[in-house]
């Protein structure tokens, strides 16, 4: 089994192989530490990892590894877990501070939870009427943190591990006092929306009942909750996290890798950045010339294709001509706009295919063909959808109710299309997605949102205009859709 030194650890790269050891420097001399799995690696900064002691306790490792920022994280990581401990909060216990055997590196032990998941992996497997009994021990952990004025910085379900109703809260570095005790009524609101915007909104409609937990845990009085302020304050937090998440898409992080070179560029999703993805992001073309041809129009060619049994569809934006090269030379290409439009969706709860990869053709800064890469998913469009359904009213209400819950969540968001052709609603394994992203816009000015957001909705109604039967189900969901954006709130969107 390898053994590494901090040397060793600063230099290594994300994938690191396990099982590995280390060396421990303790009172009674070296000590051996197998670690099996790495749980979360930030390289040359930060190694978290399970594995066991040589007395064959089950323990998580934390590893300081960044020279100039060790010392202040393991510092600030041992004072939130005894802020934690001496609050009362369930926590880890602390088996070990110290260092590595070379008196580099900072190395926390804290026990390892078994029998505890962290709450995001706890809310994929309950289901959705499972959700309220889920997060309720959780947002009572967090009035416990707030009445003894504690908070952390960067609240997400990743710092809870669960089992049953019991809860533990980790991540020490993240955990601040900010003022007195307890936490001020502003502070708490504005860090519980932070926790609330964590999750997508089709979880909006357990705030209210968690808000009423929150309260009767901090026994404030009914009327100290405003609904609508916390509302808002969730929004501006979906906002605040939308701007940081969408940069990282362009750069290598723990869920993309970003290949820059002078001819080309590629982001990929770090899940599918493996040898036997590698082909298709070599050489994409010829995929396109022996899949199956989906469009094959001027201006772009779709092709369904199979990566080691699975199937991907490639979308290659052509180049029509010198103009059009020199036009679009220096913009983002239409792959790169689906691409983070396509990331964009999917973080606030849109269902769109899964995007793969985006690979420019490039000179340097000049940009020539581009590809989107994105799973894919059978399925038939709406239109067909409704067609073959015209006899069957409830079957025609239920997917336009489906459609309307997603232009909804559009004009939520502030995002307009730009093109509402019916064969860009694809309905699989009864879920409508969207597709088509190339042409589509998030606004920050209102005025400029409904103007675009109306012009959808036009295009929209002209896909059934010769079928009397669903003309008046279009027509009322876009005199709705179009009242929705009369009342929606003018300002443009703010961060916290």
């Amino acid at each position: 089994m390898r053994r590494f030194e901090t040397r060793t650890l600063r230099d290594a790269k994300r994938g690191m192989p396990t099982p590995f050891q280390l060396v421990l420097c303790t009172d009674e001399g070296p000590s051996r530490l197998t670690c099996t799995a790495v749980l979360r690696h930030l390289p040359g900064k930060r190694l978290v990892c399970s594995g066991t002691r040589a007395d064959g306790v089950p323990v998580v490792a934390k590893l300081f590894l960044d020279p100039s920022g060790a010392e202040r994280h393991y510092r600030r990581e041992r004072q939130g877990i005894e802020a934690l401990r001496a609050a009362g909060i369930p926590t880890p216990d602390i088996l070990f501070q110290g260092r590595l055997a070379d008196g580099q590196a900072p190395v926390l032990l804290v026990r390892e939870m078994c029998g505890f998941a962290d709450l995001s992996e706890r809310l994929r497997r309950c289901s959705a009427k499972g959700r309220f009994e889920t997060l309720r021990p959780v947002v009572a952990s967090i009035a416990g943190l707030h009445a003894a004025g504690l908070r952390q910085r960067d609240i997400h379900p990743g710092n809870f591990l669960i089992a049953g109703n019991q809860v533990m809260v980790i991540d020490g570095d993240d955990i601040e006092k900010p003022g007195p005790v307890p936490l001020s009524q502003r502070h708490s609101l504005s860090n519980l929306a932070l926790f609330f915007a964590q999750f997508q909104p089709s979880f909006d409609a357990l705030v209210p009942p968690l808000l009423e937990v929150y309260r009767t845990c901090r026994n404030w009085p009914p009327q100290s909750l405003v609904y609508h302020d916390i509302n808002a304050a969730i929004q501006r937090w979906r906002a605040w996290r939308l701007k940081r998440f969408l940069p990282k898409t362009r750069r290598s992080c723990t869920a993309f890798v970003v290949r820059k070179q002078w001819r080309r560029f590629i982001a990929c999703d770090r899940e599918w950045y493996t040898p036997v993805f590698q082909p298709l992001l070599n050489d994409p073309d010829a995929f396109i010339e022996t899949g199956t041809i989906l469009k094959a129009g001027n201006s772009a060619t779709v092709a369904r294709c199979s990566v080691d049994g699975q199937d991907v569809v490639v979308k290659r934006y052509n180049i029509k001509n010198r103009v059009h090269a020199l036009s679009r030379s220096l913009r983002p290409s239409r792959a790169m706009i689906s691409w983070q439009n396509a990331q964009r969706l999917r973080f606030i709860g849109i269902a769109t295919p899964r995007p793969l990869a985006v690979i420019e053709e490039r000179w340097g800064w000049i940009r020539r063909r581009a590809y989107f890469i994105m799973a894919y998913l059978p399925g038939e469009t709406i239109d067909r959808i409704i067609r073959a359904r015209i006899d069957q009213p409830l079957a025609i209400a239920h997917w336009f109710g489906q459609l309307e819950t997603l232009l909804m969540q559009l004009a939520g968001a502030r995002i307009s299309h730009g093109d509402f052709k019916a064969t860009n609603f694809l309905i699989s394994s009864n879920q409508l997605y969207l597709v088509d992203l190339d042409g589509m816009q998030a606004h920050r000015n209102p005025a400029k949102f409904k103007r675009a957001f109306r012009k959808d909705l036009r295009r929209l109604q002209l896909n059934w205009r010769g079928l009397r039967e669903v003309n008046h189900q279009i027509t009322g969901m876009a005199e709705r859709l179009t009242d929705a954006l009369d009342t929606a709130p003018q300002g443009r969107q703010r961060y916290p």
